[in-house]
């Protein structure tokens, strides 16, 4: 083959043929291949059951359905004059120490999202506060048993989008169903010694409604 010369026009390449390959240039087979009844029953069927769970959870589930249910605190959002509730656990040790507890799987064996998605069946039966005890007991052995859990919220209240002051809410206590003290401390880490009687101020009962504002005060169910 001579060297091309100025001016040549350059080569047209073409992929070739792969008349092994289905549906490839020159496969003396091809056609199209349509799904069977068979195939489009069972993907119609998987199609309406993943539809009827997403709508169920939808309606009706929360964070235990995910993910055919809503992820509940990303399920919403918070105006410029509403109020952000925070959940956290309060507890007392047989040490007789005050102190607040990290909601984490690594801490007690479920994750904080999982306990604000049931907290209204905390509320309607306070000893499931008791296996949260009884997890933190086995994931940290030789360190002092929790012996009364308190569920609280945190409620920040907003006027503008700006934090217009804030009040502690229980939720719902075990064994005993009574407001967490005042002198909680304030962060996680530190502990001080229990006094009874020191219930914090009035914003609501324990066992009241999650969605009540801070001025509730239902009676423990």
């Amino acid at each position: 083959m001579s060297p091309p010369q100025p001016g040549d026009r350059p080569p047209v390449l073409t992929p070739p043929d792969h008349p092994g390959i289905p549906g490839a240039p020159g496969h003396p087979g091809e056609q199209t291949v349509r799904l069977s009844g068979r195939s489009l029953i069972w993907r119609a069927a998987a199609l309406a059951a993943g539809t009827l769970l997403v709508i169920n959870g939808s309606v009706f589930g929360n964070d235990v359905y995910w993910p055919f249910g809503p992820m509940s605190q990303f399920a919403f959002r918070t105006g410029t004059n509403d109020v952000i509730r925070s959940t956290f656990l309060a507890a007392v040790d047989e040490d007789g120490m005050l102190q607040r507890v990290t909601l984490s799987p690594a801490n007690l064996g479920i994750a904080r999202a999982e306990i604000e998605g049931q907290q209204p069946r905390f509320v309607r039966e306070p000893d499931m506060l008791s296996d949260l005890a009884a997890n933190y007991r086995r994931i940290h052995p030789g360190v002092p048993e929790l012996t009364q859990l308190w569920l609280c919220e945190k409620v920040t209240k907003l006027h503008n989008g700006r934090d217009a002051g804030s009040t502690t809410q229980t939720v719902v206590g075990w064994p005993e169903n009574s407001q967490v003290p005042a002198d909680l401390p304030e962060f996680g880490g530190l502990k001080v010694p229990y006094r009874a009687g020191t219930d914090s101020t009035p914003g609501s009962s324990p066992g009241s409604s999650p969605t009540s504002s801070p001025s509730s005060t239902e009676a423990a169910q």
